[in-house]
């Protein structure tokens, strides 16, 4: 487990077991009866921490924003990677952070039935981010990808017409009649609802497949890949790039975007050629060839991330594939297909020759999802390293491994 991570503790939903959770599980193995729940919400998690008993307990909402985040301004791009929870309420007195009680405290999915008066956000989770929204009139674009966007609530106890933190007593913020009409309650129906889903798959009823942190779950049975969208599971669409040979390949995930664009014209291979000023003769077949976005389906740290996200790109595969689930070795999707789309400005900024013409068209550019595809591409191992057979890049184990606990 990473240092970061949080833990959930809660009752495995069939037995009644106590199971505890990572943040980063969507996958609820419960040890006592086997059962395999995918974990889902509508809309971000909602998690507290337990008052002390017997309290009488108000509990102020934080942000907990975890992903890659990154700032295209004109001429460059910055980037840097956000592990933090700020409030999400501008109640004056309290701190700024919870600071590190999420990770020594156990915490709960907040239901409508978990007693206590739970304060309505006040501010939008991107208004908690360490970087300011971009001014108007600036080029300026914030995106933030591979997010783990969560609410946190922590108790705080009521004293009269103060509140106390319910584990710091000394630390007391007003809370008059006046303020308790400004930041209202959450309703019981306001509140996230965390479900729990069993993972078989929709079109045959086997059990599906995945790690206990992956985004996307598949059935070696009728050979079909799902994800989560809202709190229902969707068919994926997937091709299995097939491996040169190789004893032992392990396939990584990557999304295939066919963009379509408001504001720039880049319809073709040949208008990448011409933006990128690739080293390629631009051909009539190029003009006629449709152009692809490639992101990783997994978190790695931004700049790895975003090298990737080039390369792939300027490469523009063109595989032989299967539509057949590959066999072993196979890394769970961690970032969405939406995220992905989010990316294609970022890839963009890196590829295109003339970023003051792009930089100035990068307000009023629109992009839409005309395609997307999950492709699993086929890597040769070594003991530190997975090479692309085809590219013949490197992506090292220990990134891997960090991208886990993003």
């Amino acid at each position: 487990m990473n240092g970061s991570n949080w833990q959930i503790q809660h009752q495995c939903p069939q037995c009644g077991a106590p199971v505890i959770l990572e943040e980063t599980d969507r996958i609820l193995s419960c040890a006592f009866c086997r059962t395999r729940l995918l974990i889902v919400s509508p809309a971000p998690f909602h998690y507290y921490i337990p008052a002390p008993a017997a309290a009488e307990a108000v509990y102020i909402p934080y942000w907990r924003l975890r992903g890659l985040a990154y700032q295209l301004k004109p001429l460059e791009m910055t980037d840097t990677y956000i592990d933090t929870n700020r409030r999400a309420l501008p109640l004056p007195g309290l701190p700024a952070s919870l600071g590190v009680r999420p990770q020594a405290m156990k915490l709960k999915f907040l239901s409508r039935e978990t007693p206590g008066v739970f304060l309505q956000p006040g501010l939008k989770a991107e208004d908690a981010l360490p970087r300011a929204a971009a001014p108007a009139g600036s080029t300026a674009r914030n995106v933030f990808l591979g997010e783990a966007v969560s609410l946190i609530y922590s108790p705080m106890t009521v004293k009269g017409n103060a509140l106390c933190d319910a584990f710091r007593p000394g630390h007391v913020i007003s809370w008059t009649d006046a303020e308790r009409g400004r930041y209202p309650a959450l309703t019981p129906a306001a509140r996230t609802r965390t479900e729990f889903l069993p993972t078989l798959c929709p079109a045959c009823g086997w059990d599906l497949q995945g790690s206990r942190d992956t985004l996307a779950l598949t059935c070696g049975n009728c050979q079909s890949a799902w994800t989560c969208s809202g709190a229902a599971l969707e068919r994926t669409t997937f091709i299995t790039i097939g491996s040169s040979g190789n004893d032992d390949p392990h396939y990584l995930p990557f999304w295939r975007l066919k963009v379509r664009f408001e504001g720039l014209v880049l319809d073709s291979l040949a208008d990448l050629a011409r933006l990128a000023n690739l080293p390629r003769a631009i051909t009539p077949e190029m003009e006629k060839r449709p152009v692809y976005f490639w992101s990783p389906a997994f978190k790695v740290n931004p700049a790895l991330f975003m090298r990737w996200a080039r390369q792939v790109t300027v490469f523009q595969p063109e595989p032989d594939y299967t539509e057949n689930l590959p066999r072993q070795n196979i890394y769970p999707v961690t970032l969405t297909a939406p995220e992905a789309l989010e990316s294609v400005p970022l890839t963009l900024a890196n590829i295109v020759t003339d970023k003051r013409v792009f930089f100035t068209a990068l307000p009023r550019l629109k992009l839409h999802a005309a395609e997307t595809l999950l492709v699993y591409q086929p890597f040769a191992a070594s003991p530190r390293e997975l090479i692309h057979e085809t590219m013949k890049v490197v992506i090292d184990r220990k990134a891997l491994g960090f991208g886990a606990f993003m």
